[in-house]
Order: C-alpha cells, then sequence, then structure tokens
C-alpha cells in the first residue's frame, strides 16, 4: 500500500528513466514521447537531458521489461523524428548497436518493427555508412535468432534506400557467410536479402555471389532471382539532404515542377563493389617458353593454364602487355583452332576483368582478332566476337573505327560479315551517339556493304544502317539513304524498325551566362548622334582632324544625312563625308533621305539608328561597341579596342607558333614511333632467334649429358674388369711361385708387401703398380729358375754326386717317386713361359684400354 502511495511523477525525468520500478518507467517513457512529439522545434528543453547523456537511451533501449522496451524504442523513435540531425550524431555511436541487439531478438513484433523504423530514422537524418558498420559485426553473433533478425534489417534498409543510397559492398562480402549458416531461418532471410539486392544491382549480383556459394543455392536464387527479373524497385525513403536538395531543385523549377522533381543519386557501378584480384603473379613461370613450343600440346596447356588465373570478377590493374602481345601472335598465326579459341577466351576474361585499364592493350589484339573472323568454324568465330565485345566495353567505338573501316573492305566476305555485325552490338550498346564525321564514314563503309555480292554482307551492312537511323532519327538519316534504290531502302526500313539503341545525345555544357553591359555616362549617349560604329578590321581608316564641338548642329545638310544614314560614311579630310563600299541601292535611298530632310531634322535624329549598334552591345571579344568618351569623333577605334586588337594578333600569332611547333613535336614523335616500332621488330627477330638457339643448346647439353652418363658406365665396367684381371694375374703368380719353388720369406714379405700397396691404391695407381710388378717380376722369374741349381751345387760340394742336369729342378727334393729330374725341369719352363705370355697378354689389354678411355 505504501509504494501505491508514492508519487513517482515528482522525480526528475533522467531519474524515472532508470528507476527499478518498471511501471515509473513506463510511464517515463510515455511521458517523454509525448514531450518529443509537442516540441516546438529541435531546441526544445525536452531533448537536451538526453543529448547530454546519449547513455540513458542506451539503457532505455536494453530494458529488462519488454513492455517498457517497446515503449522506450518507441520513444527512441519520436526522439529522433523530431530532435532531427543533432540527435542522429550524438545517440548514433552510443544507442545503435544495443538497439539491434536488443531489439531485433524480442518476441513482441512492435518492438522489433520500431527498433528497425529507429535504424531507418538514424539513416535518414545523416548518412547510412555508420549504421551499417555498428551493424554488420552482430552478423557474427552465435545467437542465430540476432543474426536472422539483424540480416531482416539490412533487407530493410536495402529496401527503403536502395544500392544507390546504400552502398551494399560491405553487405555483399558477409552474404556468403550467412548463406552457410547452420540455422536454416538465416539462410532464408540470407535469401531475402539477396532477390531484394537483386532487384537494385541485376545480373552483376550473380557474378559477385553465386560462384562462393553450394549448387543447390546457385539454382535456388537462380530461380528467384528470374521470378522478380525485370521489377524496377523505387526509393522509398530519402536521406535528409536528399530532401532538401529536391526542395530547393523544386523552388528553381517552379510550384509546377514541386512534384515531379525527386532527388536522384550517383549512379553506382555493381562491379565496382567486387574486390580486384591480383593475378599477374599467379601467371605460369614457363608460359611464353611453352606458347613458343613447337608442339600444339604445349601451347594448348600454357592458354589453358592462363585462362584459369585470368577467370576472375575483376582484376587487378597490372603489366599485361607482354602477354596481350603473346596472345595476339597466337591468334593471328596458330594454326591450331582450339588454341586460337581458348587465346580469345582468355583475352575476354582479360578484357572484362582489366575493364577500361585494357584499352592501352586493345591495339595489340584487336587487328588479329578481326583477321581471324575468317573461320568458319563457330565456336571460333564466336570466340572471337565474344573477344571484341568485351575490348569494345573496355573502350569506346571512336577507338575502333579505324579496324572496322578497314576490315569491311576486306577481301573475305566472312570478315566483312562479322565485322558488321559487330558494329551493329556497337552501336546498340553504345551510351553516346557517335559524331557527325563519324556517322558520315559508318555510313558510307555500309553503303558499300549494301552493294556487295554475297548476300549475308548486304544483310549485315542494312542491320547496321538501321541501327545507325534508330539512333540518329529517319530525318539525319535521308542523306544517306536517298541515292539507295526502293529494295535497299526497304531492308534497312525493316531492321530500323526492329532496332533497339540506348544512345543519347551528348550533353553541352550551357554556355556561360552573357557580361552585364558597361554602362556609359550621359554625355556619351549624347555624342552616339555623331559616332559613327568602328570600321570593320582590316579596312584602312583615313585620317581626320577632330571635327569641333558643334559639328553635330545644323551647319550642314549633308553631313546630319551622313550621320543619319547607318554609319555608313566615314570622315575625310577634304570633305565632311566620304563613301566606302555602300551598294547602290543604298547610296540611291541615302542620298533621298538627305535631299528631303532638313538639316535641324536630322541633326536631332535619335542615336540608335539601323546601322549604330545600341548601348551595351558586345562585339565577338565581349568588349562593348559603345564608344566611351576618349573615342574620337571621327570613328577610330578606341584605345581599349585597338590594345584588345593587338593582344588578339599577338595570340594569333602566338597559336600558330605554337601550333607549327607542335605539329613539328608530332612529326618527331611519330619518326620516333617508327624507329621504335623497327626496333620492337628487330629484337622480337633477335628474341625468337635467341630462344631457338637456347632450345638448340639445352638438346646438346641434354646429350652430352648423355654420353658422359654412357662413358662413366663402361669406365666403371673396364675398372671392374681390370679388377678382376689383376686378382687373376695374381693367381697366376701365385700358382707359377708355387710351381717354381717354396717362397721364402723374404719374398712372401714382399709380396705381402705388394698386396696390402695395391690395396691401399686407387683403381688407376693399382694398374700401374701392377704393370712395373710384373715386368720386374718377368725378370726375377728367370733368376730364379737358375738359383736353386747353384744352391744345391753349393749344398751337396761335401762328396755327394748328383748328376748336374738334375740341378734344375726346383722340387728335386720333394720328389719321392725318383721322377725324371729332366722332365720336370723342362715342365717348369714352360709354365713360367705360359706365365710370362699371360702376363704380356694382360699389359697390352691394360695399354689398349687405357688409351681406349683417354679417347674417350
Amino acid at each position: 500500500m505504501a509504494d501505491q502511495e508514492v508519487d513517482y511523477s515528482t522525480l526528475p525525468i533522467t531519474e524515472r528513466v532508470v528507476h527499478k520500478i518498471w511501471k515509473v518507467r513506463l510511464a517515463a517513457y510515455e511521458e517523454i514521447t509525448k514531450q518529443f512529439t509537442t516540441s516546438g522545434s529541435e531546441n526544445d528543453p525536452c531533448f537536451r537531458p538526453f543529448l547530454s547523456d546519449p547513455t540513458l537511451y542506451k539503457k532505455i533501449v536494453t530494458d529488462s521489461n519488454v513492455a517498457a522496451q517497446e515503449a522506450g524504442i518507441g520513444s527512441l523513435v519520436a526522439f529522433l523524428q523530431y530532435g532531427g540531425t543533432n540527435a542522429c550524431q550524438r545517440l548514433r555511436g552510443t544507442v545503435v548497436a544495443p538497439l539491434a541487439e536488443k531489439g531485433l531478438v524480442s518476441m513482441r513484433g512492435g518492438t522489433k518493427q520500431k527498433t528497425v523504423d529507429a535504424l531507418l530514422y538514424f539513416i535518414e537524418l545523416d548518412t547510412p555508412d555508420p549504421v551499417v558498420e555498428e551493424i554488420l559485426p552482430i552478423l557474427s553473433n552465435k545467437l542465430p535468432k540476432l543474426v536472422a533478425g539483424t540480416t531482416m534489417a539490412l533487407r530493410e534498409i536495402i529496401k527503403a534506400f536502395g544500392t544507390k543510397t546504400v552502398p551494399p559492398k560491405s553487405i555483399l562480402k558477409a552474404l556468403p557467410k550467412l548463406f552457410a549458416h547452420s540455422d536454416k531461418n538465416v539462410r532464408a532471410e540470407a535469401t531475402t536479402l539477396a532477390i531484394e539486392l537483386y532487384k537494385w544491382m541485376g545480373d552483376p549480383l550473380k557474378t559477385i555471389l553465386l560462384t562462393d556459394l553450394k549448387p543447390v543455392q546457385q539454382k535456388e536464387l537462380e530461380e528467384a532471382f528470374e521470378a522478380v527479373k525485370g521489377t524496377t524497385p523505387q526509393q522509398e525513403r530519402f536521406l535528409l539532404s536528399q530532401q532538401r536538395a529536391a526542395a530547393s531543385a523544386a523552388a528553381s523549377s517552379g510550384p509546377d515542377a514541386g512534384d515531379s522533381a525527386a532527388p536522384e543519386a550517383e549512379e553506382i557501378d555493381p562491379m565496382d563493389l567486387i574486390e580486384a584480384v591480383d593475378v599477374s603473379g599467379k601467371i605460369p613461370g614457363d608460359f611464353f617458353e611453352r606458347m613458343a613450343s613447337a608442339k600444339w600440346k604445349d601451347r594448348k596447356e600454357a592458354v589453358d593454364d592462363l585462362l584459369k588465373v585470368v577467370s576472375v570478377a575483376k582484376i587487378a590493374d597490372a603489366d599485361f602487355g607482354e602477354v596481350m602481345r603473346v596472345l595476339g601472335k597466337c591468334v593471328a598465326k596458330d594454326a591450331n583452332v582450339a588454341v586460337v579459341t581458348t587465346a580469345a577466351n582468355s583475352i575476354e576474361a582479360l578484357a572484362k576483368g582489366l575493364r577500361t585499364s585494357c584499352g592501352r592493350y586493345r591495339a595489340s589484339v584487336s587487328s588479329s582478332l578481326f583477321e581471324r573472323l575468317k573461320e568458319k568454324k563457330q565456336s571460333v568465330s564466336e570466340a572471337l566476337s565474344a573477344a571484341l565485345d568485351a575490348l569494345f566495353e573496355a573502350t569506346s567505338l571512336s577507338d575502333f573505327m579505324e579496324e572496322i573501316l578497314s576490315f569491311t573492305k576486306h577481301k573475305n566476305p566472312q570478315v566483312k560479315q562479322e565485322t558488321a555485325m559487330f558494329l551493329v552490338r556497337c552501336l546498340r550498346t553504345v551510351k553516346i551517339i557517335p559524331k557527325t564525321a563519324e556517322i558520315k564514314q559508318l555510313c558510307d563503309a555500309c553503303t558499300v556493304l549494301l552493294a556487295d555480292t554475297a548476300k549475308p554482307v548486304r544483310s549485315a551492312g542494312a542491320e547496321a544502317m538501321g541501327t545507325i537511323m534508330k539512333m540518329i532519327g529517319e530525318r539525319a538519316m535521308t542523306p544517306y539513304i536517298s541515292e539507295l534504290d526502293d529494295i535497299r531502302k526497304t531492308m534497312i526500313t525493316e531492321f530500323y524498325e526492329t532496332a533497339t539503341v540506348v544512345a543519347k545525345p551528348e550533353k553541352v555544357a550551357a554556355p556561360p551566362p552573357p557580361a552585364p553591359a558597361a554602362k556609359t555616362s550621359s554625355a556619351s549617349s549624347r555624342s552616339a548622334t555623331a559616332r559613327p560604329r568602328p570600321s570593320v578590321a582590316g579596312v584602312k581608316r583615313p585620317t581626320a582632324t577632330p571635327p569641333s564641338s558643334g559639328s553635330h548642329s545644323t551647319s550642314s545638310a549633308p553631313a546630319a544625312s551622313s550621320s543619319s544614314s547607318s554609319g555608313s560614311r566615314l570622315a575625310a579630310p577634304g570633305s565632311r563625308t566620304s563613301r566606302i563600299g555602300m551598294s547602290n541601292g543604298l547610296r540611291k535611298k541615302t542620298e533621298d533621305s538627305s535631299a528631303t530632310a532638313s538639316p535641324r531634322t536630322v541633326s536631332r535624329a535619335p542615336a540608335a539608328t539601323s546601322g549604330t549598334p545600341p548601348r551595351g552591345s558586345r562585339g565577338l571579344t565581349g568588349v562593348s561597341l559603345s564608344s566611351s568618351n576618349s573615342t574620337s569623333s571621327h570613328g577610330g577605334l578606341s584605345a581599349a579596342d585597338k590594345l584588345e586588337l593587338i593582344e588578339l594578333r599577338r595570340a594569333k600569332e602566338e597559336w600558330t607558333s605554337t601550333n607549327a611547333a607542335l605539329k613539328q613535336q608530332v612529326e618527331i614523335l611519330q619518326a620516333d614511333n617508327a624507329k621504335l616500332d623497327r626496333e620492337l621488330k628487330e629484337a622480337q627477330a633477335s628474341n625468337s632467334q635467341l630462344i631457338e638457339e637456347h632450345t638448340r643448346d639445352l638438346l646438346s647439353v641434354q646429350s652430352k649429358e648423355t654420353q658422359i652418363t654412357r662413358l662413366r658406365r663402361e669406365a666403371d665396367s673396364a675398372v671392374a674388369q681390370v679388377t678382376k684381371l689383376q686378382r687373376e694375374l695374381d693367381r697366376a703368380r701365385a700358382e707359377a711361385q708355387l710351381v717354381g719353388r717354396p717362397s721364402s720369406s723374404h719374398s712372401n714379405g714382399a709380396a705381402d708387401h705388394h698386396d696390402m700397396k695395391e690395396s691401399s691404391m686407387s683403381p688407376y695407381q693399382a694398374r700401374q703398380s701392377t704393370t712395373a710388378f710384373s715386368e720386374e717380376e718377368k725378370e726375377n722369374d728367370f733368376q730364379r729358375i737358375q738359383t736353386p741349381a747353384a744352391k744345391r751345387e753349393s749344398m751337396y760340394s761335401g762328396g755327394s754326386h748328383i748328376p748336374k742336369q738334375t740341378s734344375f729342378s726346383p722340387v728335386m727334393s720333394s720328389n719321392s717317386d725318383g721322377a725324371d729330374s729332366g722332365s720336370s725341369n723342362a715342365g717348369t719352363v714352360e709354365s713360367w713361359k705360359r706365365a710370362a705370355e699371360v702376363t704380356s697378354q694382360l699389359k697390352a689389354r691394360i695399354e689398349a684400354m687405357k688409351a681406349k678411355q683417354l679417347r674417350r
């Protein structure tokens, strides 16, 4: 009961909006909403507490009570609606993010709708970029309901303001992530957002979005896009700046045009929303080598790899001059149509990706594409035409004028037909009507096509003429078709009725407003009756003495008559008047008027006669033609006019000299260009020769490496064979020693030392050592044959008699069976002879192998 008796309305509004009792907050929200609605201006005191402390509204929009929250967000809408731009800018950075996070997930439909209305007001009162930047991070939230609500709010923003006012670049980046979300409601909201974007952006959205989606999603979006294709959305809400611009335009156009005036935003190219990809570093390093290969499969693989690299929506600008030159050469000279088709596709992809940056490479490929249009295979012709169309989109019709006029005179009928069809496609898509001189050149070329012997060529020429007529109109086309026969006129008219063009006349800048007329004094106006108009430049004016102050009075009737005869008479020293360049009729009329009019009447004639320029009139230079007080009364040029004439002559001389200098520079540049072209051709020829030489060198090196590998294998085999023969020699030597006599300790030690020495040597050193050792052994073998006999003689010198012929047997003491000593000695000698022969044969074979290896 105590709480019900407390009157909270006496508390300050800043305390009630943050009160702990939700009913008190609800009443406070309703009260401030009423105050905002009934406020007199943006500077009303009811706005001040919330402008000075924006965190109050942060607490209001995040109220824990759903009813109070809805009322609080409604008060925010009223605050923005009546508080103006200042209210928007003060609260935007503090309130937008909490408002979206708490309001877009509410179960109450009113709260969600008021949240969207508040966001739209935040955009309308200033600019959309800060609001969108505050909302986009919420799309990464883990709560699917909040992500779906934020996507819905973005769709409502695009629907209300359009992509011309709200740049969709940052939204497009977030769309693939929304389509990959696990929650179906998020994906559904992403689909509706994509459809709304497609209404504003059209087909370019497919290029941006569909490549990152799954095939099923691509199919669904394609069907949804087809359902809304052709609809033209209208901007429902306008920024405050746009509203003011529309109001000022309506005020300047008058009350009748006020309703029709609507703010127009600057057109946004959807391709500007795509991130450029740097593909220059992804081109294969051996691309140019493979393109120069003699095998068509290598060239096909090279252009296939290039096409995969450059097939992106937007390419970062880099130096593709060499790549385009190679592709142009391939299109012009390659004999394989598959390689030509892929090269044309690569040119198309580069032109579409680089867009206007590809214009500087057009000249290196356009002529090759036109020349190759003679191919009869439809797939090749379509690829070449698509490449030409992509190049035209990157340049203009004026850039292709030379090629079009040249190839419409080609000797091949198919080239002429395809060139004319390319011209038709250009005329259908060009946005500005070509110049009159270009129209005449095109019409002359098409007129020649109308007389061609091939029917497709005549039809293409007539279609081009009909498209031109649709562009410039029937009346402007009359001089170009007036001399044609009725049959050709009928063909042109048929194509004219079905042609579609979008070209408009080039906008001409409005001329500057005329300068205000120079004011003259009353004395000048009074003396204007006696002052003739200045003489035309180039007519020599005779000098005259200045007349007296009463020269305009009634002293002479001819003089007065001269002053009223449209300034055709000039003062001369010998007479009051003189006639210069007057026709016979005008002279007669002047004489009649001077004979009938009295001097007094003529002297009082008005100054502004038919021949005298009115006051304030200006000549071609903008200088007033009415004379000032300083002008002489005899009609000479004023000082200012003389100075101006001198300045004009000086400017003309400067322009003439500058023009001559420019012509000289152009001639020099043309000569330099021709020289550079020759040097380029020489460099290209030299480069081709160097490439061929390099290829031959590579083949030669590979052949040498193969020979070296084979020789190394043969050398290893020879070394193995030598080692085998050495082992056989050692075995034969050992057998020979066993047959001759038991080896002494000295000989055994020497042999062991020799074997150890050979084992530590290299194969070549071992062969040399073996050769030397074999010669030494050969000499020592005969000594060993004689040495045992001498030893035996000294051994048995004590009295035992042994036949002398038995002293030659080295194994006499071991023959227990008493074999014949002569036969044993003969066998030993034969064994040593065979050993010597084997040794000599081995030595000869080793020398032959060494000589063979050295020759290799």
